[in-house]
């Protein structure tokens, strides 16, 4: 009796330690998430601006991430802005149509770097004064590039329309990207998306500053999976040893 009472107290001590272990926030770079949120990583981007290269079609912007997980304060002391480039279309030189309703423009390739910076600088310029500069501040904290599924890793909708010669409506997007280096590559590489691909995303464009198609501000998400820290993976291998250890001598009795 004494030993059962043993082995149950050791069983739910790791099943304790496997808990607590799991809900043990990351921190990367002063960059905090939890891997075991219901979301696991999503983040949000209240604020990008795109511009798209009149002869080739080439979209690149720059951004600011504003939550991740639904937390505004994940980044203490800190901030994580964005830049890419590099989207090309399947067919050179594609640009969306003004009032095109319904164009669809796949593309290919896709460089995106995401930069920890303690100087916030981008949030203290405010949605309207972002720009390269201030976007890529600090130190690289995560790379990705397009994934692309049947040559594309990014795919654009056209319902923008006039109104009078206002343009009005908004260009969205969605593809995947996959992890390449950062601070974070090592908690981030999971290829647990769409054809292995480590994040899934969308954006939306709606406003055009200058009416023009060819530059806009919006907002995106994206969503991935996120690996325990190494030390925290071997306390769960641990505590599950300790737990089948404890099962298999009480069999034995």
């Amino acid at each position: 009796m004494n030993f059962l009472k043993k082995a149950m107290f050791g069983a739910a001590a790791a099943m304790a330690l496997v808990g607590s272990v799991h809900a043990t926030p990351i921190n990367v770079g002063g960059v905090i998430f939890d891997p075991d949120a219901p979301l696991n990583l999503s983040g949000t981007t209240d604020t990008i601006t795109q511009s798209i290269n009149p002869s080739t079609g080439e979209l690149s912007g720059y951004g600011i991430i504003t939550k991740l997980n639904t937390d505004s304060t994940f980044c203490p002391g800190c901030e994580l802005t964005f830049k890419y480039s590099g989207y090309t279309p399947v067919s050179s030189g594609t640009v969306p149509t003004p009032a095109g309703t319904g164009q669809t423009i796949f593309y290919t390739g896709g460089i995106i770097s995401i930069y920890v910076d303690v100087s916030k600088d981008a949030t203290a310029a405010g949605a309207l004064g972002l720009n390269d500069a201030n976007t890529t501040n600090g130190v690289l904290w995560l790379q990705l590039a397009g994934h692309n599924i049947n040559g594309t890793s990014l795919t654009g909708i056209n319902f923008t329309s006039l109104a009078g010669s206002k343009l009005v409506g908004g260009l969205l997007g969605n593809g995947q990207w996959d992890v390449t280096g950062g601070l974070a590559d090592s908690y981030l590489n999971t290829n647990t998306q769409a054809d292995g691909s480590d994040f899934s995303f969308t954006n939306s464009f709606t406003t055009f500053p200058t009416n023009s198609i060819l530059f806009a501000t919006g907002s995106g998400t994206f969503n991935g999976s996120a690996i325990p820290e190494p030390g925290s993976m071997a306390l769960i291998g641990l505590g599950m040893l300790a737990a089948g250890v404890l099962r298999r001598r009480n069999a034995a009795k």
